[in-house]
């Protein structure tokens, strides 16, 4: 077989694989056990932050653990989508989906990747306690239970994480929800500076907008800033809250890691870093044409993004994250 057939063969294997993830919830026979509703759920883990922002990374280092379990798989399955507000977002109830399910219409901005927490739309993603129902409660807890049920390999030892970005302007409500089961969150931040250039000059949603550069990355600003904002405004009601900066976490893998297995009472497994001799399972995101979000790690990620802005554009960023970019040692030249 020819390297180019091969690789045709491999692509469709590993898309049909990846669609079988996504669906596996909703089809799977241990998801309609009669009994699916005593399965613990034991301090569930959430990442927070935005997208590109580093939570896959992050994700992919705490699914490798063998006791953890996402919305698609376990550690057998570590690199697929783990991000409930999509995978099982037409399970959800509305308020905590909101990319791809249940979206309020709106003439501007079809798409919602790195616009949801903008001025004109956070107002319709914003949630918190006093928005949680024991209805909405009991939803939630169902859907990760099913997933609990259909990946892990001892629902009694298993831990569930998640990375929905939308949840980081939902933490009051995710933390009212599953209060007793002692939720864990972690806040991811990446320098402001490379993440809003970048966003407005790659991500779909905002280069889709027949905007002007200048606009795009203005609206990238609202974004990051309104989402941490909401997180720490959030963040005095959670029992379990931490945060760490991307570029430490790539400068210093390993302590970073045990420091974060630390605090969500996680073993720490020297094979949950990221190594060479790692391949992606079939069926991962983005496996098809290789994957970057894994080994190895680039600690200058952020660099060509600040050399490419410019005064005016460093102005307008500014104006928006300023406060909370100085607050974690962040600038445009870079840490």
């Amino acid at each position: 077989m020819s390297g180019g057939v091969r690789r045709v063969v491999y692509g469709s294997l590993n898309l049909l694989l990846l669609y079988l993830r996504l669906h596996l919830w909703r089809i799977h026979p241990r998801r309609f056990l009669r009994d699916l509703d005593t399965i613990p759920i034991d301090r569930p883990i959430f990442l927070l932050g935005v997208q590109g922002g580093g939570l896959t990374l992050v994700a992919r280092m705490l699914r490798r653990h063998r006791n953890v379990v996402s919305v698609t798989g376990n550690a057998s399955y570590w690199a697929g989508p783990d991000e409930m507000q999509n995978v099982m977002g037409a399970y959800l109830p509305p308020e905590l989906t909101g990319l791809q399910h249940k979206i309020p219409p709106h003439p501007r901005f079809p798409r919602r990747g790195w616009l949801y927490a903008t001025d004109e739309l956070l107002p319709l993603y914003r949630k918190t306690a006093a928005d949680a129902t024991e209805d909405m409660a009991q939803r939630f807890r169902r859907a990760i239970r099913i997933a609990l049920a259909v990946h892990a390999r001892d629902v009694r030892r298993a831990r569930f994480v998640d990375k929905s970005q939308t949840f980081t302007v939902r933490l009051s409500l995710v933390n009212a929800l599953l209060r007793d089961c002692d939720p864990h969150f972690v806040l991811v931040t990446r320098n402001p500076y490379a993440m809003c250039y970048r966003a407005a000059t790659r991500v779909r949603a905002l280069q889709q907008l027949d905007l002007p550069l200048e606009t795009r990355l203005d609206l990238a600003a609202q974004h990051w800033a309104n989402s941490f904002r909401c997180a720490l405004e959030d963040a005095p009601e959670v029992a379990h809250f931490k945060i760490i900066r991307f570029e430490d976490l790539l400068q210093n893998p390993e302590q970073w890691l045990r420091e974060l297995c630390t605090f969500t009472g996680l073993d720490f497994d020297p094979a949950m870093l990221p190594a060479p001799n790692h391949r992606l399972p079939l069926g991962a995101t983005g496996s098809t044409k290789g994957d970057h979000k894994w080994y190895p790690l680039r600690p200058e990620v952020n660099q060509p993004y600040l050399n490419a802005l410019t005064p005016r554009m460093v102005d307008l960023i500014e104006n928006r994250v300023g406060e909370l970019a100085k607050h974690w040692g962040y600038a445009p030249e870079g840490p």
